[in-house]
């Protein structure tokens, strides 16, 4: 994260509907909206209930233009549905409810999401979605003879707070979010982001409620049209019956592990123990963090993120600087004490952490936090073996001490990932750290470590380029990343990244930033020639992220997922993410298959999707149609 100076964003705006006067007439004597809200890592919890205001409740009713039962698709077309977040309580006229059949496109190995949504003017119990059979060419099932379900999840609402980022240095809410995405009456607002996973939910009067559907195309599948239905019910009732129809194009996708996109979050182990209530370290706790580790790879996360100093990212805290700009501090994975002569280094955690990782399907490359302090004088933390209490030590970056103990450490880590057989896959990672501090890094272990040289992995600004092997560059230098560097680069054996954190405005991947910019940070990265993106925490939550989802960053800048009963809760933008990095393969193979016709460079139909794709990244006017006409024109060229 940087602090940087506060900047100006254009603020969305909303025409106001039209008061269709005897819908509120009808519903002033029967408020009885309610705001469902549950926390904990339990999703299947009851929801507390508290009532919303009587004008909020004419709002919704003058929307939904009925206290009837109604269902509709988002945008109007389940293609891309997913691309939106509905409010929970619509200001405005709804849109799709005389959608009468669900369509998707997809390839085989690919998930592709559809959205629907429900709202009635009386409480509604027990609602809940299900996808029949679908059948193909020839009878031929979807899947084939294996088990296969679509999933079915409910998109659970938080309240949005502000952040200190957003006081200081990031955008303000009305900056990013779209006021049709995030509802409610300031007591509070809420935006729709987590997607809890159980049998049926009950929905308030006038509140609405999405479902979301996750379609996982087999491997196997033969290409061709699959038809099926999809049933939503509630008060133990049919509500309403679409026909699905799911268009399978006779393209693959690797398997994630084989992903070519460089997906790089920073996982957090300690605040995995913190949320789901196990002791730090247990069983209990590496139960769960292969359980996470899973869900990492199910996207292709080419990096075991790892940490070798206590709290790496600290932050200055009135009255106490040790503290961490997370709510829960990373813990080191390697042990460190001193004797009163010598520095020794246990890595015994590092290794179990990095082994689990590397079975979940990780890696390869693995990055090791960090030689630096963040937000803080450097400083050394270790066990005092004279006396077995833990020492904090200011040293001078370049100093006598910080020599030694680094020396000692690069050595010793050297020496330890040879015998492991992992040098080749360690990087020394840093965070957004000023380029003249990184040279006194770059020359020191060049000095005693030479094997890193070529293994420096940094996010940060430009400036760092001539440094850092593994480059992830901030949205304020990615213009001056141009595709020859990039290229010339990878000829180079280094990898070119951007990232994003409490900033740009647009795109992000915010709780309540337009679900669209998550989609689109793959494309931009395929329209510029990078080789993936990075975002710097992925799930470094606050106490309870469903009741106070706010530490100091714009609400969501820490995570990308939530805890769930017995590991994470997706979300809209972790979903979306997903899929766009999908999009990312789709474009690798066509520019695999040009350059095997010996066409130079990318075809003008490939230029004209990924500009279209990436056309307006303010996902609160981006057309919605835009990536699917984009991911269609990839699909079609492809298939040719």
């Amino acid at each position: 994260m940087r602090i940087l100076p506060r900047r100006s964003g254009r603020r969305g705006t909303q025409p106001a509907s039209l008061v269709a006067g005897f819908v509120v007439g009808l519903l002033v004597a029967a408020s009885t909206t309610v705001l469902a809200t549950s926390g904990g890592p339990d999703p299947g919890s009851d929801p507390q209930e508290k009532p919303t205001t009587t004008w909020l409740t004419a709002k919704v009713a003058e929307a939904m233009g009925t206290r009837d039962t109604v269902t509709w698709v988002p945008t109007g077309a389940f293609a891309n549905s997913a691309e939106v977040r509905v409010p929970r309580y619509p200001m405005k006229a709804i849109e799709g409810k005389d959608t009468k059949e669900l369509k998707l496109s997809a390839v085989r190995g690919e998930q592709v999401s559809g959205q629907l949504a429900i709202a009635s003017g009386t409480p509604l119990r027990g609602v809940s979605a299900r996808v029949g059979e679908l059948t193909g060419p020839e009878g031929v099932r979807l899947g084939g003879d294996a088990a296969w379900r679509a999933q079915v999840r409910f998109v659970k609402y938080v309240p949005v707070q502000r952040s200190k980022s957003e006081l200081d240095w990031s955008a303000t809410i009305d900056q990013v979010s779209s006021p049709t995405e995030v509802s409610g009456d300031r007591n509070p607002d809420v935006v729709g982001d987590a997607l809890e996973e159980r049998s049926a939910v009950d929905v308030p009067a006038y509140a609405a409620q999405p479902l979301w559907f996750t379609f996982r195309i087999p491997k196997g599948t033969p290409a061709g049209t699959y038809k099926g239905t999809v049933a939503v019910t509630a008060n133990g009732k049919t509500q309403t019956t679409y026909p699905l129809t799911i268009e399978v194009a006779d393209v693959t996708l690797p398997d994630p592990a084989d992903y070519r996109f460089f997906l790089d979050v920073w996982a957090q182990p300690d605040t995995i123990a913190e949320a789901h209530h196990v002791a730090p370290w247990s069983a209990k706790h590496w139960k769960l963090i292969d359980t996470y580790n899973r869900d990492l790879a199910s996207r292709g996360q080419k990096v075991i993120n790892t940490t070798i100093v206590d709290n790496p990212w600290h932050y200055p805290w009135p009255g106490d600087s040790r503290k961490s700009q997370t709510a829960t501090p990373y813990s080191s994975m390697v042990g460190w004490s001193w004797d009163g002569d010598r520095f020794h280094f246990d890595f015994d955690r590092w290794d179990k952490y990095v082994a689990a990782a590397e079975r979940a399907g990780l890696g390869p490359d693995i990055g090791a936090f960090s030689m630096l302090a963040f937000q803080d004088k450097e400083h050394l933390t270790y066990v005092d073996s004279r006396t077995g209490k833990k020492a904090y030590e200011n040293v001078e970056l370049g100093g006598e001490r910080w020599r030694e103990a680094w020396g000692t450490f690069l050595r010793a880590f050297e020496d330890h990932l040879r015998d492991t057989g992992r040098l080749d896959h360690t990087w020394l990672s840093f965070d957004e750290r000023p380029v003249e501090t990184m040279k006194v890094v770059r020359d020191f272990v060049h000095e005693v470590a030479p094997a890193f040289d070529r293994r420096i992995s940094v996010a940060g600004s430009i400036s760092t380029e001539p440094i850092a092997s593994n480059l992830s560059v901030d949205w304020g230098g990615i213009d001056k990343m141009t595709p020859e560097k990039i290229a010339e680069r990878r000829k180079a054996g280094k990898i070119t990244t951007f990232y994003v954190y409490g900033v740009p405005d647009h795109p992000n991947t915010f709780s309540y930033s337009p679900a669209v910019e998550a989609r689109m940070l793959p494309w931009i990265s395929a329209r510029r020639q990078l080789d993936g993106l990075l975002r710097w925490s992925w799930n470094s939550w606050t106490s309870d992220p469903f009741e106070q989802p706010v530490h100091i960053f714009t609400q969501g800048d820490e995570y990308l997922v939530y805890p769930g009963a017995n590991g994470p809760m997706s979300s809209i933008r972790w979903e979306q993410l997903k899929e766009g990095i999908e999009d990312f393969e789709l474009i690798a193979q066509l520019r695999d298959k040009l350059a095997n016709s010996g066409t130079d460079g990318d075809s003008e139909a490939l230029k004209t999707a990924l500009d279209l794709a990436t056309r307006n990244l303010d996902g609160r006017t981006k057309d919605v149609t835009d990536i699917e006409k984009a991911r269609e024109a990839v699909i079609r060229e492809l298939t040719s």
